[in-house]
């Protein structure tokens, strides 16, 4: 079996924030059955905020189909074409680590990516995209994950997004305590960013399209304030800080409707969603500064010489799993091979052991098993040297 079967292509977090907008990949349904009509026999969709990837597993199919399927989808054209990266092999199986273990993250060892790799092969799932290939490398990437953060102790020091975002918004405007920031979403990351801000002892108040998320948002953190919908624009510019962060394909906060209501306060907004939330225009208010993910760069950039230490550390401990999954998957080919020398040696076995205690009609019960385990031993060694052979390359 060819390793070079396993293959990856899409954009990251090196692409610009307009680029990675356009390639964001949401029609997870829509794209599952399309790379089936393909001929992909697997495939796995990672879409964050930060990266658009595809996983792919076909002995057949090569690069010159997905890139078509990817472009043409996104619609990524011209210049934009360059960010595009393609791996397979070694290479993408080496990535999907990395990724997982956090080292492919604006932020080195951040938590948030762990679980959205987590997300991805469910999802994957769920829409029959992955099988036994895909499901064992991305449980493999996750299993890596946690082991990374648990010790290494970068969990510790790891810091997601929307801590950066907090931690940007504590810098710029001297301090948190007492702020009134109204935050727009209740996924992950907007619920990270809610609990840092109580840390921070903002005065939060939340907004989420789904009542019954916002009741549970409540739950989670009975100090909040919680909003209808529908009334957030009122509480936008009555805030000194917005935080956006939702997967909406549209803008959730809407340059004509915040200026229906809008008197000239002045608003910190941090978009943290990709596509963008915010409405662009919004910036261009004299009293208003916006910002988005990409301008948390040097915050992450600050953060990641507390982490850089661990890198050598981590990358180590990637390239042993990428070791490991190598051999399980290079196991494969010879699979069968190996059931059915377990299946002959149990036959054999079985076969001689009936042979001997009938020959012997005065055997005791403890002689009997005696003799069990002396023939079934000697059928696991030769089993398990013919094993050998076969996965050093002896006998195939």
């Amino acid at each position: 079996m060819d390793i070079n079967a396993i293959k990856m292509i899409g954009i990251d977090k090196d692409a610009p924030l307009k680029v990675r907008e356009k390639a964001s990949l949401k029609n997870l349904e829509r794209i599952f059955h399309e790379l089936k009509k393909l001929g992909f026999q697997e495939s796995v969709v990672l879409s964050t905020c930060h990266r658009s990837e595809i996983y792919l597993y076909s002995s057949d199919e090569n690069f010159e189909k997905i890139e078509r399927f990817y472009l043409e989808y996104t619609g990524l054209k011209g210049e934009e074409r360059k960010y595009l990266k393609k791996r397979e092999g070694y290479e993408a199986v080496k990535h999907v680590f990395r990724v997982a273990a956090g080292l492919e993250s604006m932020v080195v060892g951040e938590d948030q990516i762990l679980s959205q790799v987590k997300e991805a092969l469910i999802k994957a799932q769920e829409f029959e995209g992955s099988g036994k290939i895909l499901n064992r490398l991305f449980r493999e990437a996750v299993t890596l994950g946690k082991k990374v953060r648990s010790e290494t102790g970068i969990g510790s020091l790891s810091l997601s997004i929307s801590y950066i975002a907090v931690k940007f918004i504590e810098e710029n405007l001297d301090g948190l305590k007492d702020k009134k920031v109204f935050v727009v979403g209740a996924g992950e990351m907007g619920k990270t960013a809610i609990k840092h801000l109580l840390d921070k002892e903002a005065k939060v108040f939340a907004t989420n399209r789904s009542a019954a998320r916002l009741i549970s948002l409540k739950e989670e953190f009975p100090a909040i304030e919680v909003v209808p919908y529908e009334e957030k624009y009122l509480y936008i510019t009555s805030s000194d800080i917005v935080i956006s962060a939702t997967d909406a394909p549209h803008y959730t906060v809407n340059y004509e409707k915040l200026m229906e209501v809008y008197k000239g306060r002045r608003i910190c907004f941090v978009d943290l969603g990709v596509p963008r939330d915010i409405d662009p225009k919004i910036g261009t208010l004299k009293e208003v500064s916006l910002y988005t993910i990409d301008d948390l760069k040097k915050t992450a950039e600050e953060n990641l010489k507390e982490r850089i230490s661990l890198i050598p550390v981590i990358d180590k401990m990637v390239e042993e799993k990428v070791e490991e999954f190598a051999k399980w998957y290079k196991e494969l080919e010879i699979e069968p091979y190996i059931k059915e020398v377990n299946r002959y040696a149990e036959e054999v076995y079985l076969e001689e052991f009936e042979k001997v205690v009938n020959k012997i009609n005065s055997l005791s019960e403890k002689d009997r098993e005696k003799i069990r385990l002396a023939l079934r031993k000697v059928a696991n060694k030769m089993a398990n040297k013919m094993i050998t052979q076969l996965r050093t390359g002896g006998i195939v």
